[in-house]
């Protein structure tokens, strides 16, 4: 019997032994659907169920452990059988029984052969009646290309999560951070992605969107192709009007007015620069804007006062091979502030040099 790599992963997660990226592509996997998260949130409960059975006194091996499962399955030997409900309503479990045996060990074990094959069910019942979720992460420092089922490729940037499904009408990615995307063309199934409450339309283009969560804007910035960006309502009869962007043009979403309009346009080179180890900010830009992008950038924390932070500052382009520093004196000349150093935290004041 196969699994798939979410059952593989929340395997881990409850036994403890799940990496820091593992763990993003499970959190980005729940987040992608209801029905996922509600899923997971179902295991988790299952699991603990056996922690209130005496402990075992051997070393749990996951993947023996599924073997192990396995083979009484196929021989048909006696165990617990957990089995989804056939109904409309919403899936339920029908667990079945065998008389009692053996000792208290043998009692956890069974507890816990309850759990896992009620999990097992459930992701049977869920596999064949939700679309397939496919979910990528990324730590500080290192990105990630990715190619989906359609051939889309995706370009992911550091501290980024992104889910895809594909219900058979629309090709849906759930993202949060930054990704650079070229869509493979297909009029009949729309390319959609959602970033909180924005969302991304296309039928085949190219074009990034940064919507980091601890940020104040959405943006999303056009190489190639036609791209509709629309303000998400909650009901779904309701439809904001779409904002178009052609190649070149950026949209910005500000998140605490909830309000989507087209910024200045930027040079098309310079739409996914950070893969090439490079960000730009035309002229205008605030620094309400690039702080944090240069901290992300340069790994680095910056404080800056409340009072500049609506200062712009004139075209700038930093790269990898700067230091921070150097890069920080640009900022602040340009937008005659000053900077001073505590430690690892650089601060930005008003007031000139």
């Amino acid at each position: 019997m196969e699994h798939t790599l979410q059952e593989d992963l929340i395997g881990k997660y409850l036994s403890g032994e799940l990496s820091a990226r593992e763990e993003g592509e499970l959190m980005a996997w729940v987040e992608a659907s209801p029905q996922n998260r509600e899923v997971f949130e179902e295991m988790v409960q299952l699991w603990s169920l056996s922690e209130t059975s005496p402990e075992p006194e051997f070393p749990v091996n996951l993947s023996k452990a599924w073997a192990a499962l396995d083979s009484r399955i196929e021989l048909g030997e006696p165990t617990l059988v957990a089995e989804p409900m056939v109904s409309t309503a919403k899936p339920a479990l029908q667990v079945v029984s065998q008389p009692k045996v053996r000792s208290l060990n043998w009692a956890w074990s069974a507890a816990a052969a309850v759990a896992v094959l009620v999990v097992a069910a459930w992701w049977v019942f869920m596999r064949d009646t939700t679309p397939e979720t496919l979910a990528f992460s990324t730590p500080d420092n290192q990105s990630r290309s990715i190619t989906l089922p359609d051939q889309s490729q995706i370009e992911l940037n550091e501290n980024s999560t992104l889910s895809y499904t594909f219900d058979g009408n629309i090709r849906k990615v759930v993202l949060s951070g930054e990704a650079f995307f070229d869509v493979e063309k297909d009029p009949e199934h729309p390319f959609v992605i959602e970033t909180g409450e924005v969302q991304t339309r296309v039928l085949g283009t190219s074009f990034n969107i940064r919507a980091y969560p601890d940020e104040a804007k959405v943006k999303v910035s056009v190489k190639t192709g036609r791209v509709e960006v629309r303000k998400v309502e909650k009901t779904p009869q309701q439809e904001n009007p779409a904002l178009v962007l052609l190649p070149g043009n950026t949209g910005v979403y500000a998140n605490e007015s909830a309000t989507l309009e087209k910024a200045q346009d930027v040079a098309t080179e310079d739409v996914d620069s950070w893969q090439q180890g490079t960000i730009a900010f035309p002229n205008g830009t605030a620094l309400s804007e690039v702080i944090p992008a240069v901290e992300k950038f340069y790994n680095i924390q910056i404080d800056a006062d409340e009072s500049i932070l609506n200062k712009t500052i004139n075209g700038a382009r930093f790269t990898r091979d700067m230091k921070a520093l150097e890069a920080l004196d640009i900022i602040t000349v340009s937008t005659t502030s000053k900077l001073a150093v505590e430690g690892d935290v650089f601060i930005i004041s008003g007031g000139g040099q």
